[in-house]
């Protein structure tokens, strides 16, 4: 009888164990005010394409002749209006429940809009209070059994954001080098 409540007593531990590591993970969040930058796992909402050139006339005044005209600058890329449900927070927090923001893709379609949970990486541009998604930049991740949230094969939410971070996001200058 001793050595059964043993044993049973001995499954208990490495099942808590277990799960505190897991909590751990699933609980991954930094926070540096200094970067503008917001990273958050996100539940597809919208993302309806619109026409970034229509409307896109401005009044351009020529700083060596003083002249007044017209430009109309023409964008290339794609364009989306998207809302997400922010899921999770994982670097730097929005205080908001959901999130607008536009993304520009030049091959034709945002490829984060065939995936259900992502993380997406979008900061906020301080001129006009919209945010914009950083080009490209996102990580398909799904929700694990126990709650907790994975990449598609098996990465820590921590590990998906340190690589972006110390990859393309250090290179466009986001993070120090």
């Amino acid at each position: 009888m001793n050595r059964l409540i043993l044993i049973f007593g001995f499954f208990i531990l490495l099942i808590s164990c277990k799960s505190t590591k897991i909590s751990y993970e699933s609980e991954f969040k930094i926070s540096d005010d200094s970067v503008n930058l917001y990273a958050f796992i996100g539940k597809k909402i919208s993302v309806l394409e619109f026409d970034p050139n229509e409307n896109n006339t401005e009044v351009v005044t020529d700083t060596v002749f003083g002249k007044v005209f017209k430009s109309t600058p023409y964008i290339m890329d794609y364009a989306f209006k998207c809302k997400y449900r922010i899921e999770k927070n994982v670097f730097n927090e929005l205080k908001t429940k959901t999130i607008d923001f536009v993304a520009y893709d030049h091959y034709g379609i945002a490829k984060f809009k065939n995936y259900k949970y992502i993380i997406l990486y979008i900061p906020l541009d301080k001129e006009d209070g919209n945010y914009y998604h950083q080009k490209y930049q996102f990580d398909p991740v799904e929700r694990t059994k126990n709650g907790t949230w994975q990449g598609l094969n098996g990465e820590s939410i921590e590990s998906l954001f340190n690589d972006k971070k110390n990859g393309v996001l250090t290179a466009r200058s986001l993070f120090d080098k």
